[in-house]
């Protein structure tokens, strides 16, 4: 807890800077994916990074250990909440400017009452998380989640459904769109 409060006071300091550079978005996914598949095959859930069909690679202009840092957070909450027999899809797609990367599960879904306060410090909903335990997080995770995002000049949402599961959207600018992107 120390340590991501920490994490979450750097990033808010103003003179805080972003090291940007343009990368395939498609394959910083698959190598987090990799990093994760020891551990999701133990809990017998697939994790798989999809590629856009039909198009070239998505290109984002991202602080890369932060980018790795906000998809790894997101990873690691699906997995710590889908059963045996899940799946996590990770996926990155252009749009107008601006790619989508998203964490995708077919778990239990998030009650829409909790959706609002999701990324804000602290915030744990009660109904799927233990208080303040090693399983059961903190409430930091997603704060530092939004704040990655928004020091890209980016956003992140959520839309979920009970017993249907969820899906996360972290926007960060397209390569070549660096005067998006704050600093």
């Amino acid at each position: 807890m120390v340590q991501s409060l920490g994490d979450l006071a750097k990033l808010d300091e103003p003179e805080f800077s972003l090291r940007t550079e343009a990368v395939d978005a498609g394959e910083l996914l698959d190598d987090i994916a990799l990093r994760f598949a020891e551990r999701a095959a133990r809990q017998d859930v697939r994790v798989q990074s999809v590629a856009q069909e039909g198009a070239a690679a998505p290109r984002a202009e991202v602080d890369v250990e932060l980018f790795e840092r906000a998809i790894a957070n997101l990873l690691d909450n699906a997995l710590k909440f889908c059963p045996p027999g899940s799946t996590v899809t990770l996926a990155a797609a252009a749009r107008d400017g601006k790619v989508d990367v998203s964490v995708a599960d077919d778990g239990p879904g998030i009650a829409a009452a909790d959706l609002p306060q999701l990324f804000d410090r602290f915030y744990q909903s009660r109904s799927t998380v233990a208080p303040a335990t090693a399983d059961g997080g903190r409430g930091l995770g997603l704060a530092i989640v939004r704040r990655i995002a928004e020091l890209h000049g980016g956003e992140v949402a959520v839309e979920s459904t009970v017993g249907r599961g969820t899906r996360v959207v972290l926007t960060v600018p397209a390569a070549g769109r660096r005067d998006d992107v704050v600093r």
